[in-house]
């Protein structure tokens, strides 16, 4: 089994057993993260989606990131793998994430995160659940 196989086969056992659990979406995205042996990158709340209310992302060795959408009813969280090709699109919400609250405040990541969801339904990644 190739690496990219594994670490999807990981990670949607991570969903699946986090799914079902009481927690907030930001709760949920920490622990797949940690149950599937990735760092979260990001967890944005988008504004002004017809579809998805929360985008985070997680990523794995080589070049896999997990990511994870909430829709708008706060019901079902869709998520897929993709791969460096959408990195350009990671990169500006991962750093807002990284920054201080402070910074954050000052910084609305609607933009990049509208990109970001934009790029994986052109794709056709948004998103399977």
């Amino acid at each position: 089994m190739a690496v990219d196989e594994l670490d999807l086969m990981i990670f949607q056992m991570a969903v699946e057993s986090v799914r079902s659990l009481s927690l907030s979406f930001t709760e949920k995205a920490a622990e797949i993260a940690t149950r599937s042996r990735g760092i979260l990158l990001f967890d944005v709340r988008v504004d002004g989606d017809a579809e998805v209310q929360r985008v985070a992302a997680i990523r794995y060795q080589g070049d896999q990131t997990g990511v994870l959408a909430l829709d708008r009813q706060g019901l079902v969280t869709h998520h897929c793998i993709v791969n460096g090709t959408f990195s350009h699109f990671i990169a500006p919400l991962e750093d807002w994430h990284s920054m201080p609250l402070s910074m954050q405040a000052k910084i609305d990541p609607n933009g990049p995160a509208s990109l970001f969801l934009g790029a994986l339904r052109n794709a056709g990644h948004m998103l399977g659940s």
